[in-house]
């Protein structure tokens, strides 16, 4: 049997497949809760693993998280969990043997998608607590030189724009994504809103509720448009929590469609992610076995 886990900044979701298979027999969840420190979560990560295994025994393993991760699985940086210099794949090691694979979560992502539709240039993009992207380019992930390709939450967007959780300000992760909504509300009206109530008021053009929405959907739909014409890339998949609401989505869908370069047979599709459980276990699952044998 096989382990592939996505840690986000909200839940982390463990999943458990047959050696042939890319549907998980079972999948179980958490509350991440990195302010409870590292060594609780991974002692919960572990109970969790051992549970789905229930004796039997494990092949391989793989990792998708948030943040910059280096080739030795390490995670230099990731503000959505406060890690920083953190050795991931050594310590889940301990419990669980040397084959295994972490990767960024949104690579993984980009890969899985990329897998499923056959494509060699995509990006996909999650929008959800924060926001990220991971690129696959002439087939392959592309990671950068410091391994922080497709960290675009943290761009700066709005020179005077509000704090981010890297400690900047003006990032686009604190103007677009749900966090940076929650945020700008309550510091806008006293409230503690979830988004799915700040886009119902949204939706029936309740202030300030409606500009703070669809100014962060403007803000993030003219960066992605700026990406697709930069990369020339083929397919942009949407993903995360945000995507789910039809108000959101089709603000950013929209303003892509509309404003992309057009240039003589170019045609760029705007879809949403269709791999499940989600697209990081499936692609960090598929990145592991072929790096410990090949086996897809």
């Amino acid at each position: 049997m096989d382990l592939s886990v996505d840690i986000g900044g909200t839940k982390t979701l463990v999943a458990a497949f047959d050696e042939d298979s890319l549907v998980p027999r079972e999948v179980l969840q958490f509350p991440t809760e990195p302010h409870r420190g590292f060594e609780d979560f991974l002692r919960r990560l572990t109970e969790t693993g051992k549970k789905l295994l229930s004796g039997e025994q494990l092949r391989i393993w793989a990792i998708s998280t948030a943040g910059a991760v280096d080739d030795d699985g390490n995670v230099l940086w990731s503000p959505n969990l406060g890690w920083k210099n953190l050795a991931l794949k050594q310590a889940f090691s301990r419990f669980f043997g040397d084959k295994g694979f972490v990767e960024n979560d949104c690579n993984a992502a980009a890969y899985a998608e990329a897998w499923v539709r056959g494509s060699k240039n995509l990006a996909y993009v999650t929008v959800s607590t924060g926001i990220g992207m991971g690129l696959v380019l002439e087939g392959k992930v592309y990671r950068g030189s410091h391994y922080a390709a497709g960290e675009i939450g943290h761009t700066i967007v709005e020179e005077e724009g509000p704090v981010c959780s890297c400690g900047r300000k003006g990032c686009l992760q604190a103007i677009s994504s749900g966090r940076g909504l929650e945020n700008l509300i309550q510091s806008l009206t006293g409230e503690r809103l979830r988004c799915e109530d700040i886009f119902e008021k949204a939706k029936m053009r309740f202030e300030p509720y409606f500009q703070v929405v669809s100014h962060g959907a403007k803000v993030l739909a003219r960066f992605l448009t700026n990406i697709v014409d930069t990369l020339d890339i083929e397919v942009l998949v949407l993903g995360g929590g945000l995507t789910k609401s039809e108000f959101y989505r089709n603000m950013l869908v929209e303003h892509v469609q509309r404003n992309y370069y057009m240039t003589p047979g170019k045609k760029i599709s705007v879809e949403l992610s269709q791999v499940q459980p989600n697209p990081g276990t499936v692609g960090v699952l598929l990145l592991s076995r072929q790096r410990f044998g090949g086996i897809v």
